[in-house]
Order: C-alpha cells, then sequence, then structure tokens
C-alpha cells in the first residue's frame, strides 16, 4: 500500500513550493510544470508497490534489478539513474536493514521507502529552505539535483550512524560490567556474540553505501553534473561513512577484548574444577 505521497521542488518562476500527504495522481501533474520536483512516497511493501509508482511517473526502470543488489545497487541507463542505499536500524539484539529507492530523470527525483526511513521525512519538513540554495535557471538542472541527491545520502548515512550509537553505548556498558568488581547475573558471552554479529551487519551496509557513493560520484551518470566543485560534495558523504566505518572497527576490538576476557575467565575456572578432582 502507498501510505503517503509528498512533494516539493521548485516552479518555473524560481519559486520553492511543497504539498504533504497529496496523492500520486497530483505529484505526476508537478513534474511537467515544475524545474525540479522531488516527489517522497512511504509503502507498506517495496517491492510491490515500487513498480505501480514508476509506471504512473513514466519511469522506465525495473526496481527489482536494484532490489535484487546486495544492500546497495546502482543503475544507470542514459536517461534514468536509479540507486538502492540501505536504512540500518537495530532491534532484538542485531542489526537489520532496509531499502531506499532513489531515483532521478530531469528536473525528477523520487524517494521510496518503509517507515523506517523517517529521517528523509525530516529532511522533506525542510525542503522550502532547501529548494532556495539549489540553482534556480532551468539551464542548471543537473546541478541542482546532483545537489539534493547529495543531501538525501548525507541524511542516509546520518541516520545509519545513530544504529552504531545504540552498539557503541551496549558495548560500553559490557565493558564497564567486565571491568567491574560486581557479579554479573547475565550471560555477556551471548550479548556480545550477538554484538558482533550487529557489528559485521553495519560494517557490510556502510562498505556496501561506500561503494555506490564512489560509483555514483565517477561513474559520470548522464543524470548529474560534470562540475567537479559539486561532484566533490560526495566526498563529504565518503567521509562520514569512512568515520563510521573506523568507529565500527573500534568497537570490534572492544567486543574482541571482551570474549578474550570471557574465554579466559571460563579456562581459569576449569582448570581450577580440573585440579580440584584430580586431588
Amino acid at each position: 500500500m502507498l501510505k503517503t505521497v509528498s512533494i516539493a521542488g521548485i516552479e518555473e518562476q524560481g519559486v520553492p513550493f511543497k504539498e504533504e500527504n497529496t496523492s500520486l495522481d497530483e505529484a505526476t501533474k508537478h513534474v511537467s510544470i515544475g524545474n525540479l520536483t522531488w516527489i517522497e512516497c512511504v509503502v507498506d511493501d517495496i517491492a510491490t508497490e515500487t513498480p505501480k509508482i514508476l509506471e504512473k511517473l513514466k519511469i522506465n526502470m525495473d526496481s527489482s534489478t536494484l532490489l535484487s543488489g546486495y544492500l546497495t545497487e546502482y543503475e544507470d541507463v542514459g536517461d534514468t539513474l536509479g540507486l538502492m542505499v540501505p536504512f540500518i536500524f537495530t532491534g532484538e539484539n542485531r542489526t537489520q536493514t532496509s531499502p531506499c529507492l532513489i531515483f532521478l530523470k530531469k528536473d525528477l527525483i523520487v524517494t521510496i521507502h518503509d517507515d523506517y526511513g523517517g529521517k528523509i521525512t525530516k529532511l522533506y519538513n525542510y525542503s522550502s529552505s532547501l529548494m532556495r540554495k539549489l540553482p534556480q535557471t532551468p539551464e542548471n538542472w543537473a546541478e541542482r539535483q546532483t545537489m539534493l541527491l547529495f543531501r538525501l545520502l548525507d541524511e542516509v548515512s546520518e541516520t545509519n550512524f545513530s544504529a552504531l550509537r545504540t552498539i557503541v553505548e551496549r558495548a560500553e556498558q559490557i565493558e564497564i560490567d567486565l571491568a567491574g568488581s560486581r557479579q554479573i547475573h547475565r550471560d555477556l558471552s551471548t550479548e556480545l556474540s550477538n554484538m558482533k554479529r550487529s557489528l559485521l551487519s553495519f560494517l557490510n551496509a556502510v562498505w556496501a553505501t561506500h561503494d555506490t557513493v564512489r560509483n555514483l560520484k565517477y561513474g559520470d551518470p548522464d543524470m548529474l553534473t560534470d562540475d567537479d566543485d559539486i561532484l566533490e560534495k560526495f566526498e563529504v558523504v565518503l567521509a562520514t561513512l569512512d568515520r563510521q566505518i573506523q568507529m565500527a572497527e573500534n568497537v570490534m576490538e572492544i567486543i574482541s577484548t571482551g570474549i578474550t576476557v570471557i574465554q579466559t575467565e571460563s579456562t581459569n575456572q576449569l582448570t581450577k574444577l580440573i585440579v580440584w578432582l584430580t586431588v
């Protein structure tokens, strides 16, 4: 089900516009009259609803190609550019991902995601001020939508950082518990194993996103600008992803140390038991 459709953009006169909770039919009307239209769609089933949305907007791209990718995907067919990047979230002691699809045509950007894409919706709330900062003239369409795509990808990467913060907080608590002298009445080894799996899932998603953003910057797609100064903005996203990778690897070292401590303690206890039994 298509849950909500919101639109924002720049009219021919260079005036920003925004319309929340509209219909896809109404959104389609703006595509032909604006200098840039961003259509933000929230759905309950991405695989089912995306083809319907693309057909309505006359975007000729097979969404199953993007969704078949491992965590991320990049598809350039000349007059249409498609991306899939993951939203990362934590739940039930594990890290999970949910796809966010981004499609670009001349003067049109479409984002499709489920409820886990709330941060993009938050960015939409500030779309009027965002649109005012974009180039207004029709001939600068590529620069305009490249800058908006940068903001979208930057928002996704910052959103995913919150998942890492949750893992870091849990790791810090376990580190405190291991360093303390009080008796721990829970199975830390299981928690550490779950956390290690969560970090590996996070790292896989961030590395995949990193590769896609790099391909986007250096792939020379027709739907983006050739202006090196604007393309350099994607280095900001890449730097953010690099920091997330470094932090995740540091936390992984803490977890590995914790596992070693628990294994050493278990070995010592087993040794004491064997000695006691053989005396």
